[in-house]
Order: C-alpha cells, then structure tokens, then sequence
C-alpha cells in the first residue's frame, strides 16, 4: 500500500534557457556518464476539495497519461524537499483524454487523504500539458542516478473560472541507483547490511525485507529453522513472536519497558549487543519488541519478517523508496550521497542561469498564477518548541504533553490506512496515552470533557485492539510451536491455528479502518483540539512543580492498593482480573512518568521505567492469561472434532497456565523492590 520516496529539486528558468552540458556534473559522486534525452508530452488533471484542502495541506492527487507512469498519484508530504508517492494504475476502460472530468480517484486514495478531506468531495480543479524533455546521469553499470527533466508547461484552472498560463521549469530528481551507489548510507540488496554492517545508523535494506533463503544479516541460519539470539529462521522470518528461547517473557502492548516503543524491531534507543544478538536480559514483548529497548542491530527481521518498517532509524529513506512516516524535520531525506548529486546537478543548473522555484509543485505554482491559491499555512519555528518548566502551570504541561499524542496519532493516520507495518500498533499507543493522561490528571480539564474523551478514546483504542493482539498472538504461538519437539506437534496445528486468528486479523481491520472512516472520529479529533482552549480548574492553575506530583501520587497509591486486592485473593479467575486491573494502572502510572518527565527528570523516568517493568510482567501474565482461554477453546473444538491437534492445543494450554503463574510469582517476587518508598520521596512536595 505505501509509495517510493520522491527527492526533487524544482528551478525555475526564462523562456529562452538552454539547458547546459551535463557531462562532468556528478562525476564525484558516481556518475559515469550522459543517458540520451527523451522528449514525450504528459497529461494531468489534478483533484482537490472547492476549497483546496489537499493544496493547503500540501497533497497532491491527479491522473496522469503520457511518458512512463501513467495512472492515478497521490503525493504526501515526506520532509524537506521530499515527498511520498503513491501510484495506482488506471482501471480498464477508464476514460483517456475525453471524459476524464467524470473520472473517480480510487478509494483507497481518497482513504488515506481522509483527514485533510474531512468529508469534503473530490473534482478537477486543474489540467496541465507538459512537453518534458528528460535526461538521465547514469552510473558506470548504466543504471540511473538522478533525472533532470526540462519542462515547458501549459495548464489551465477548472471550475467555474478558467485561467489560462504557461511556464517553464528544471526539475532534477534522485532515481532508486542513487541510493546503493558509492558512499550511499544504504545496505545491500536482499535485506544484507552492507559490509556486515547494521542498518541502525541510518542504513536500511534494498527491499526493507530479510535476506533471501532466510539468512540473518549477518549470513547465519539458525539449525532446525528456530529462533535462537534474534536469528532469522530458514523462511526467512524471524519465528513469529521473534521470542527469546529462555525467558519469553514480554511487555504489555508490545512496548519497551522504558517506555519508548520499539516499533517492528527498531530498536528504541538505537542500541544493539555487540554481535547483534538480543539485548542481555533476553526478554521480548509478545509482539518480538525488546523489553529493554534494545534490538538486534545487524540486520536481523522483525516479527514479520521486514527489515524495521523499511525506514532507516534516523529517518533516512529506504532504497525502494518508502518515506519515513512523514520525514523527519532537521535531517536530509536525500542522505550524504544523494545531496551530493543534486548538489552538483544544482551547481551546473545556476551557472546557466537557473533560480530556485518559488513553489513546491506544478499544481500550487498555478494556482498561484491564477490567484486561486490557498493560504499557506503559518511558517515552522525555526526552534523547537520550548520545554514546559517548573514555572509553568500543571494546566500547560499536561497540555504540552497531551498535544505530542494528538500530533503522534494525526501523523500515523495515513499510515494505518495504508496497512504498513506496526502502524495500528502506534495509532492504538498514542490513543491510550492520551485516554490514560486525561484520567490520571482530570481534575485539571472540564470533568464532561474527560468523561466525554475517555468514552471516545476508549473505542477507539478497541476498534484498534482487534488485528494488532491478533497479528501478536499469531506470531507468537508460532515460536511456541518451532520450540516443541517435532513428536508433540500432531496434525495441521499450524493451519489450524492460522485459521482461527487470520481471520480475526481481517475482522480486525475492518473494524478499525471503519472506525477511522466514521465521522464520530472527526468529532473526536475536533474535540481533542479543543483541550488546548477549554477552560481549566483551579488546581491547573496551580505550579506543575506542586501540583502535577501529588496527582501522580493518588496514581501510585491507587496501584498499591490493586496490588494488594490481589495478592489477598486466592490465585484463580478472580486474582487474574485483579491483575489485569493492576496492569491498567501500572500502564498509566508509567504514562504519567512520561508525562513528567519534562519537569522532573530522573526522578520522573525512574518511576516510569519502573511502572513499565510492572506493566511488562503483569502484560506477560494477561498475555498468558488470554492464550489460555483461546487454546482450551480451540483445544475443546478439536477433541469434540476428533482431530489429532486436540492434544497439541491441550500442551500449549499447558504451557501458558504455567507462563501465568510464572509471570504472577515473578511479579509478587519484584513488587517489594518496584514500590520501594526510595524512588517517590519527589512525589511528597
């Protein structure tokens, strides 16, 4: 569903330019020589809202004939200079240059550009004509580096007014070779890092996918095709759960237990073991995430067997062309090599007289013409914003910190439409911050206003639940079964298995793409908005410093107070739903750590880290707790069926009742030394 990544330099030229010599330009940087210019003439209709939504949003959708790529292209924007594109061929019988006004975008375009949409319909809103005359810097293997195209535009505005304009204009755009040449921060082909070397620095896979025949990274194959110190499996796939052989234990929701979440295998903090081996403590979320936020960094696959997400850790662009999830602000999409190339094409460019464009696309440079533009929205601060301070208001921290969530689920929205990897889960983390913030600090906001959010929130977060725990379970009762000795694996387990959980992940989307579709979503985003500007209690007037800590306090003391309910209650279905209770709270304490943290450093981590490493062993028992309700179900089908993997579904029964209690004798083992006074003393001021 996603798109390659488009780097593009646009110049701006008079109409009587002459495109100069190329031969020498890039030679540094790996060209060998000039590809033969070819001259074709295109066609595009572009669509947008009346109002320009998608313009204003800096969204471009049109259909386009003519040249190499003809079809429908959706392009989003992917950081400085950079955008995503998405491209979808035109339907059979669809109307090539008459009629194309009655033409429809395809759904699942529109489906990604939902929120900038919101609800308004699509039309043509301009046509442009372009005789492109387009010239290829090849490298010494003849494949291209970098394409400069010479445009001499004519185009015309749709709707009721009709403006008439024609202009010329360079573009000059990195091709996939540039990314794999020489000094390109990228790995080799087939998902091997480059040299032995890791894809943590920047470096992503050609594919984004694991090694062919299976190989890790580093060319190692794991005996008997099991998960053994973050190895790839011969399939290439890591066994799904990518769980460690001893401890298997995990985190809850698939998080790190510092609270940062390594996404797909990305390790949180960027850090590896020395041999790329999984982290010392060995423990795995249920989901194949690092429980200490460390990750494999020499390449190993992901649960779902992908290179991370196919995004390079510091937001660099993989080869084929996957944007990173929006581009990251302050770093160059293009990497070393590529900015190198468009910065000696740039070069030869200047000295013949060209300028920078004054805008971003052909569409925007029209519209403009034509006094029909949208707004541009207000300039970036050149800084980040300020860091709330103790001299703040409790009111402006929390709403600082409530405004990352909401910008963090805005920026996954297309993302989950566009079914990449771990997207689902990301979207599903920010609702539950922002669901478990508003609780444990509500008595700063309106008490409708929370009770109103936490409702929304709260289905929400479980229209989303439903493929990612089954996408997690699959996986892991995957590695349960490459560890059982091939004698106690009777019948189609593994089909079977597939077939009960696949199907839930298909509901599951459904589900939560709906959601996502429905308007009682917009009204939810609106009303998440309106926190910045809805009227505050005294108490949000009052220091953060005084104020914040003593909330977070009646959280903690809250927990305590599950923890013992539960540790009086004799073990059984009663203690196991005291303990889910608890993981909740363990799972908002360690949100509002976060939260704090800002204000209070150390001191706020420390709480955070420890309420997650509580969240991660109660996450283990509720894992272990819900595996056994599903296989005993399974289980019982299967016997009742007089199928033979009744008796490999009552062995896994086994093995989770036993992970269980486990997990709940580890927890009570470790909650003397997680609640320990020691670590508080900052919340009594």
């Amino acid at each position: 569903m996603g798109g390659r990544l488009e780097i593009e330099r646009k110049f701006a030229v008079e109409p009587g330019f002459a495109l100069p010599s190329l031969v020498g330009a890039g030679r540094d940087a790996g060209v060998a020589t000039v590809g033969t210019p070819e001259t074709f003439t295109q066609e595009a209709v572009y669509y947008d809202s009346e109002d320009l939504r998608l313009a204003r949003a800096k969204i471009t959708l049109r259909r386009r004939t003519g040249g190499t790529d003809d079809g429908w292209h959706l392009k989003l924007p992917a950081g400085t200079s950079a955008r995503e594109e998405i491209h979808r061929p035109l339907e059979a019988g669809e109307p090539d240059e008459c009629g194309v006004a009655n033409c429809a975008p395809p759904a699942d375009l529109l489906d990604i550009v939902f929120l900038a949409l919101r609800g308004a319909r699509v039309s043509p809103v301009a046509r442009l004509v372009t005789t492109r005359t387009a010239t290829r810097l090849l490298d010494a293997a003849g494949a291209g580096l970098v394409e400069i195209v010479d445009d001499h535009v004519h185009a015309q505005t749709l709707g009721e007014q009709t403006v008439l304009t024609q202009w010329r204009e360079v573009e000059v755009e990195l091709l996939d070779a540039a990314f794999s040449g020489p000094g390109a921060t990228v790995a080799a082909a087939d998902g091997e890092a480059a040299g032995g070397r890791s894809a943590a620095a920047g470096k992503t896979a050609v594919t984004g996918k694991v090694a062919v025949n299976g190989k890790a990274a580093d060319g190692k194959r794991v005996p008997g095709g099991k998960v053994a110190e973050g190895k790839a499996a011969p399939s290439g796939k890591a066994a799904p759960g990518a769980k460690a052989a001893v401890s298997g234990k995990a985190t809850a929701d698939g998080e790190a237990a510092d609270g940062k979440t390594a996404a797909s295998g990305k390790a949180a903090e960027g850090k590896a073991a020395p041999s790329g081996k999984a982290a010392a403590s060995g423990k795995t979320s249920a989901g194949g995430r690092a429980a200490d936020a460390k990750a494999s960094a020499n390449g190993k696959a992901a649960p779902s067997g992908k290179a991370v997400e196919g995004k390079a850790v510091e937001g660099k662009a993989e080869v084929r062309g996957k944007a990173a999830a929006g581009g990251q602000p302050g770093t160059d999409p293009a990497g070393p090599a590529g900015a190198q190339l468009l910065d000696a094409v740039e070069a030869v460019l200047r000295t013949a007289g060209a300028t920078e464009a004054p805008h971003g696309s052909k569409l925007a440079h029209l519209l403009s013409l034509a006094h029909t533009a949208p707004p541009e929205p207000a300039a970036e601060p050149a800084a980040r914003p300020r860091r709330p301070g103790r001299s703040d208001t409790a009111g402006d921290v929390l709403r600082a910190y409530l405004a990352e969530q909401v910008a963090a689920l805005l920026a996954v929205d297309p993302r989950v439409r566009m079914d990449e990897p771990d997207a689902v889960h990301k979207m599903r983390v920010a609702t539950r911050r922002l669901r478990s913030t508003l609780r444990t600090f509500a008595a700063l906001f309106p008490a409708d206003l929370v009770g109103h959010l936490d409702v929304e929130l709260g289905d929400l977060a479980s229209a989303l639940s439903g493929a990612r725990d089954s996408e997690v379970q699959l996986e892991y009762f995957g590695s349960r079964l490459a560890a059982l000795p091939a004698e106690l694996v009777l019948g189609p387990i593994e089909a079977s298995l597939s077939g009960h959980l696949s199907a839930g992940m298909a509901v599951g989307r459904d589900a939560a793409l709906a959601a996502l579709r429905d308007e009682r979503y917009l009204v939810l985003l609106v009303d998440l908005a309106e926190l910045a500007r809805a009227p505050v209690s005294a108490r949000a007037r009052r220091p953060a410093a005084t104020e914040l800590p003593r909330l977070v306090r009646e959280a903690d003391r809250r927990l305590a107070r599950k923890v013992a309910t539960a540790a009086a209650t004799p073990a059984g279905h009663d203690r196991d739903e005291l303990l889910h209770s608890a993981r909740k709270q363990a799972k908002r304490l360690r949100y509002a750590g976060e939260a704090l943290t800002p204000i209070f450093g150390a001191d706020a981590r420390t709480l955070a880290k420890l309420s997650a490493e509580a969240q991660e062993l109660l996450g283990t028992h509720q894992d272990a707790t819900v595996a056994a309700g599903l296989l005993k179900s399974w289980g019982v089908a299967a016997q009742q069926a007089g199928d033979p993997t009744a008796f490999t579904y009552g062995l896994l029964l086994g093995l989770e009742e036993l992970r269980a209690r486990t997990a709940e004798r580890d927890f009570f083992d470790a909650w003397p030394a997680l609640s320990a006074p020691g670590h508080r003393r900052w919340l009594k001021v």
